[in-house]
């Protein structure tokens, strides 16, 4: 074995082209850039799929179960899936929407009311608050506060006939990462009833696994008739086009790699050929077939490895750099966040080495055979 890899190396190292050198450095750069490429896309992907998927958890409800304007029917089964196994707590909440006034713009926000006088409500939204100024009012999410001129006060008008341009004072702001919820008005739901009749009422539940949140659905359905959803059908399209992009991108990269590993079959052609007459030696003093075989295939596999370890380096470090320094922002009305969000799978670094591995040793295996199979008194009489 260990004069298989001596001369491999040596045949890979030591050619009678300078050209030959070029290439191999060229693929080895080839394969490089695409294992740093796939490592970097797949972590930013990752990354997108886990902060929006904590987001969500952190500040929605697991599961909502609507009511259908049966809100004694709500309360009644509060109490019995809050005692459910794996259920961390169910509240109601109401939601509505009322027409804000600034300047000379009139346009709809949604307003959330949830029970504060339960203290694990208060004390889960209390994590969001950023700023409070008062002990009545409304809260305000961080960017419909500016967009009305971070005033103490709104204007609004509610649903209800006749319209009456209404005043309250903003009691705070907060903030959840979310461009959508952060344009919300969230308030104690009993400040919505005062305010009007038409809202819809929820029950919110929050489950221990969000991961079995299907399950606990399942069981508050045989209990009572009224339709839910899981916090899985609430955003089942976002999470299945971040995947379905993941997986194009990463066929779509992987062509680098592709290429890379052509360029090693190039290389080794052209070794078999330069040392045609050295290969019928090796066979005249009993070198094997599979010997042979084995001497070009570690050429190949080596220079694939040798550009996955490089690429596998500097698709961490770039990961790092953008993942500590935050140096890409993004428009958060489109994307959610405002940052490029970096988190580094290990599966999808063992796949990325894999498909490598693999596609080095293909390109590596023809050429090979091809060596493995010349006759030594047809490889001697080669110039």
């Amino acid at each position: 074995m260990r004069e298989i890899v001596f001369l491999s190396l040596r045949y890979l190292l030591r050619g009678k082209k300078r050209h030959i050198s070029l290439i191999s450095v060229l693929s080895t750069i080839g394969i490089t850039i695409g294992v740093a490429t796939l490592i970097v896309v797949m972590s930013v992907m990752n990354g997108f799929d886990k902060e929006l998927m904590d987001k969500l958890l952190k500040f929605n409800y697991h599961l909502i179960v609507e009511s259908h304007g049966n809100k004694s029917e709500l309360k009644k089964i509060k109490g019995r899936i809050s005692k459910m196994k794996g259920v961390e707590r169910a509240s109601i909440f109401y939601q509505t929407q009322v027409f804000l006034k600034t300047d000379n713009y009139i346009y709809p926000v949604i307003v959330k009311g949830l029970d504060f006088k339960d203290v694990e409500e208060r004390k889960s939204f209390s994590k969001f608050v950023k700023k409070k100024f008062s002990q009545e009012g409304f809260f305000v999410g961080e960017n419909l506060f500016h967009r009305l001129g971070e005033k103490k006060e709104i204007l609004f008008y509610p649903l209800r006939k006749p319209p009456r341009l209404e005043k309250r004072k903003i009691k705070g702001v907060f903030k959840v990462g979310l461009y959508d919820v952060d344009n919300y008005i969230i308030t104690d739901l009993r400040e919505i009833e005062e305010v009007g009749e038409n809202f819809l009422s929820f029950l919110g539940v929050k489950v221990r696994n969000p991961f079995e949140v299907e399950k606990i659905k399942n069981k508050i359905k045989s209990i009572h008739p009224f339709p839910s959803y899981s916090w899985i059908d609430m955003n089942r399209a976002l999470f299945t086009a971040l995947r379905l992009e993941k997986l194009t991108m990463f066929f779509i990269l992987s062509l680098i790699i592709v290429v890379a590993t052509f360029s090693i079959l190039s290389l080794l052609w052209i070794k078999v050929v330069e040392k045609t007459k050295e290969i019928g030696i090796l066979k005249a003093i009993g070198f094997t077939p599979l010997k042979i075989l084995s001497i070009f295939t570690i050429q190949g596999i080596s220079l694939g490895m040798l550009g996955t370890g490089a690429g596998l380096s500097l698709g961490i470090f770039l990961c790092y750099l953008i993942k500590e320094y935050k140096i890409i922002h993004l428009p958060e009305s489109i994307y959610y966040i405002n940052y490029l969000p970096v988190y580094i799978d290990y599966r999808d670094i063992l796949v990325v080495v894999g498909a490598t591995f693999l596609l080095s040793f293909l390109s590596s295996i023809f050429p090979a055979i091809k060596a493995a199979k010349l006759e030594p008194q047809e490889a001697l009489r080669y110039e």
